[in-house]
C-alpha cells in the first residue's frame, strides 16, 4: 500500500514539476503591461462586465475577426477581479500555460506508454512537455493579453486529445464516457478559438499512429474500416463544420478574407509553401521573433532551416521503416493544424506569426521527447545532459523574449528592428509618442515613414496631417526632427538609417551645410560597415 501511494505521488509530481518549471521561466510576464496592439479592444469588451447584455454580446458577436466567447468570458472575469491591472490578466495567461504543460505531459505519456509507463517513459514525457512550454515561440501566446484565446484553446485542445486517447487504453471499460467527455472538451476548445477546428483530422491521424487502427487491408475491408472510423468521429466533424462556417463569417465581417481576384493562387502558393517549413525552422532556430513575419528578409533563415530539416525528416522516414509513421505523422499534424492560417482562405499582411505554432508545434515537442526516450535507452547520461542544456537554452531565450512585451514602446521598437517593413510598428510607435505631448516630433516622423512605405494607408496620412496642424509643425521643424533621428541612428552605428533621415532633413532644409556633412559621414560609414549576415 505504501509503495502504491508513493508511486501515485510520483506520478502526480511530474506534471506538477512541468507546470512549476514553466511558471518559473515565464513568471516575468507578470511585470508586463498592456500594449497598444489589440489589447485595448479586448480590454474595452471586458469592461462591459458579466450582465445579461454582456453575455448576449459575447455569444452572438465576433471581435477582431474571431468568434471566441469563452476566451472573452475569461477576460471579463479578469476585469471583475482585477479591474484594469494588467497583472491579473497575465497571471491567468500564465496559469493556463502552466496547466497546458501539465496536460501535455499526460498526453505525451499516453502516446509513449498508453497506461503502462516506466521511469524512462515519464522522463521522456517531462522532456516533451518542457520542450513545448519553455520554447520562445510560446512567449507571444503567454505574454500578450490579447492572445488569451491561444492558451485557453490550448487547454481544451490538449484535454480533448488526452481524453480521446484514454478511451483506447487496453482493457478500458468506460471508453464511451471518455469519448463523450472528449467531445465536450472539443466544444469548449472551439468556443475558445477557431484554431481547434482541424482537430477531427488529427483524430484520424491518431488512428494511423500511434493507435494503428487503420492499417493496410484489402480494399473492401479498408473502406468499411474507414467508414466505421468516420462514423465514430461524426459528432466532432459536425461541430468542426459548424464552427468553420462561423469562423469564415467572422473573418468576412472583419474584412480579413482576400478574394482570389486580389490574391490569385500564384500569389498564395509561395506563402503556403513557406509556411509549411517556416514554423519547423523557427522551432529549431528561434531568433528574431516579432509579432508577424512579413517578407523574405525576415523569413529567410527560418525557411531555409525548416526546409533542410523537413528534407532530413523525409529522408529518415524513407530510410528507416520504424521511424516512418511517427515522422510522417508529425509532418502531417503540423500541416493540418496550420492549414487555416497558411493562406488558403485568408491572406492578410502577415506570412506567419509565432502564436500560430502554439498548437501546431506540439508534434515537434513530442518528437523531442521520443528522441530523448530513444537516446536514454542506450546512453542515459548523455541524454539527460543534452536535454538539460537544450531546455536551459530555451528558458534563457524565452526569458529574454518576454522583456520585449513589457510595454508598447519596447514592443513596437523590437518589432520594427526585426522587421523593418512591419505594417503596424510605426503606427504603434507614433501612437505611443503622440500620447506624450513632448514627443510629438517622433510620432510625426514615424507616421511620415509609414505613409512613404505604405502610400495606400490613408488613415495614417490623415493622422499625420492632423498632428502636423495641431502642433503647427513647419518645414524647419521637420528638418530638426529628422536630424535628431539621424544622429540617434548614427550613435547606434545604424548608418544606413541615419543617412535616410539626413536625406529627409535636407529636403526640408536644402541649404544646411551641417546636414550635408552629416549625410556624407553617414554614407561613408554605411559603405564601410560589414554587410548584414
Amino acid at each position: 500500500m505504501h509503495s502504491a501511494t508513493r508511486s501515485r505521488l510520483k506520478e502526480a509530481a511530474l506534471p506538477l514539476f512541468a507546470a512549476l518549471a514553466t511558471a518559473v521561466v515565464f513568471w516575468t510576464c507578470l511585470r508586463c503591461g498592456f500594449i497598444t496592439f489589440d489589447d485595448p479592444f479586448f480590454l474595452e469588451r471586458a469592461t462591459r462586465g458579466l450582465g445579461a447584455s454582456a453575455w448576449r454580446e459575447l455569444l452572438t458577436r465576433q471581435c477582431l475577426g474571431k468568434y471566441a466567447p469563452l476566451s472573452s468570458l475569461t477576460l471579463a472575469a479578469d476585469f471583475a477581479l482585477w479591474g484594469v491591472n494588467p497583472f491579473g490578466y497575465h497571471l491567468t495567461n500564465l496559469i493556463l500555460h502552466a496547466a497546458n504543460a501539465a496536460l501535455f505531459y499526460a498526453l505525451a505519456l499516453e502516446l509513449f506508454a498508453a497506461g503502462a509507463a516506466n521511469e524512462r517513459d515519464r522522463a521522456s514525457a517531462v522532456v516533451a512537455a518542457l520542450a513545448f512550454s519553455l520554447h520562445p515561440l510560446r512567449v507571444q501566446s503567454v505574454a500578450w493579453t490579447s492572445e488569451r484565446h491561444g492558451v485557453t484553446c490550448g487547454f481544451f485542445f490538449l484535454l480533448t486529445l488526452l481524453l480521446w486517447l484514454r478511451s483506447f487504453r487496453p482493457g478500458e471499460t468506460r471508453a464511451a464516457r471518455w469519448r463523450t467527455a472528449s467531445l465536450g472538451a472539443f466544444f469548449l476548445a472551439l468556443l475558445s478559438k477557431p484554431a481547434a477546428i482541424p482537430l477531427p483530422a488529427v483524430l484520424f491521424l491518431l488512428d494511423v499512429w500511434p493507435l494503428r487502427r487503420w492499417t493496410a487491408e484489402p480494399r473492401r475491408r479498408s473502406r468499411e474500416r474507414l467508414l466505421a472510423l468516420a462514423l465514430e468521429k461524426a459528432p466532432f466533424l459536425a461541430l468542426s463544420a459548424v464552427f468553420s462556417v462561423v469562423a469564415v463569417y467572422a473573418q468576412a465581417r472583419a474584412e480579413a478574407i482576400v478574394s482570389m481576384a486580389a490574391a490569385p493562387l500564384a500569389q498564395r502558393a509561395p506563402v503556403v509553401l513557406i509556411g509549411l517549413v517556416f514554423y519547423l525552422g523557427k522551432t529549431l532556430w528561434p531568433a528574431a521573433l516579432g509579432i508577424y513575419e512579413l517578407n523574405w528578409h525576415v523569413l529567410r533563415e527560418a525557411t531555409l532551416v525548416g526546409a533542410a530539416a523537413t528534407a532530413a525528416l523525409l529522408a529518415a522516414a524513407a530510410a528507416r521503416r520504424r521511424l516512418r509513421a511517427p515522422l510522417l505523422c508529425a509532418l502531417a499534424y503540423q500541416t493540418i493544424m496550420l492549414a487555416p492560417v497558411l493562406g488558403f482562405i485568408t491572406l492578410g499582411h502577415e506570412t506567419g506569426a509565432d502564436r500560430y505554432s502554439y498548437l501546431s508545434g506540439l508534434a515537434w515537442a513530442a518528437l523531442a521527447g521520443a528522441g530523448f526516450r530513444a537516446l536514454a535507452r542506450a546512453r542515459p547520461v548523455p541524454a539527460v545532459a543534452l536535454a538539460a542544456v537544450a531546455l536551459m537554452a530555451l528558458s534563457i531565450r524565452s526569458r529574454a523574449q518576454i522583456e520585449i512585451w513589457k510595454d508598447s514602446r519596447t514592443f513596437w521598437r523590437h518589432d520594427l528592428r526585426v522587421n523593418p517593413f512591419s505594417v503596424g510598428a510605426r503606427i504603434g510607435l507614433a501612437d505611443y509618442y503622440a500620447r506624450d505631448g513632448a514627443s510629438y516630433g517622433r510620432a510625426i516622423l514615424y507616421l511620415e515613414e509609414q505613409t512613404l512605405l505604405f502610400p495606400e494607408d490613408a488613415k495614417s496620412r490623415k493622422v499625420l496631417d492632423e498632428l502636423t496642424k495641431q502642433h503647427h509643425v513647419t518645414k524647419r521643424d521637420h528638418a530638426r526632427f529628422h536630424e535628431q533621428f539621424g544622429r540617434e541612428f548614427a550613435a547606434r552605428a545604424e548608418f544606413a538609417e541615419a543617412a535616410w533621415h539626413f536625406e529627409r532633413a535636407l529636403r526640408y532644409d536644402p541649404a544646411s551645410r551641417k546636414l550635408r556633412g552629416e549625410l556624407a559621414d553617414a554614407r561613408r560609414n554605411a559603405r564601410r560597415a560589414p554587410a548584414p549576415q
